[in-house]
């Protein structure tokens, strides 16, 4: 009993300092083309994919370093096929992008900014951030807008 009270205790301070749930816990769920199945990829998957960082500036942020995976490497771990990938948020915010977009600015599945996890109150665990400052083209609404956080929905269409 004193075990569980222990165990509980530990997982409600953790939640505290990250925002909400704890980031072993964080997960994305992916559906659609090429998955024989729904499928979910976790925090512990996104950090064993190779990692990359982007410094760039950003409305919300200012200039940041951000660190996670290509999601293109993120699609072709779940072996997900398509022609238009939707991320959607939390709150159901959605963003459609195609892949040749995907494949031509190489956004990545932000998982930490300036070297700490990103909580969620700050727009995490998983934000998807595209290298604004080596795109001149992509530094306007229409592009900082597509930089969706708090993702927890992926689905790949043909």
């Amino acid at each position: 009993m004193i075990a569980r009270i222990l165990a509980a205790t530990l997982l409600f301070s953790l939640a505290s300092l990250t925002g909400g749930t704890p980031a072993l816990a964080a997960q994305i769920s992916v559906s659609g083309a090429g998955l024989p199945a729904a499928a979910t990829i976790d925090s512990q998957q996104l950090a064993g994919l190779p990692a990359v960082e982007i410094a760039t500036a950003t409305p919300w942020t200012g200039k940041a370093s951000f660190s996670g995976p290509y999601l293109t490497d993120v699609l072709a771990l779940l072996k997900a096929e398509g022609g238009k990938v939707s991320l959607i948020a939390k709150d159901d915010y959605k963003v459609e992008l195609s892949l040749t977009d995907i494949r031509r600015y190489r956004p990545i599945i932000a998982t930490s900014m300036n070297g700490k996890p990103i909580p969620p109150r700050e727009r995490g665990p998983f934000w998807l951030m595209f290298p604004f400052d080596d795109h001149p083209e992509l530094q306007n609404d229409a592009w900082f807008f597509r930089a969706i956080w708090q993702i927890d929905r992926i689905r790949v269409e043909p």
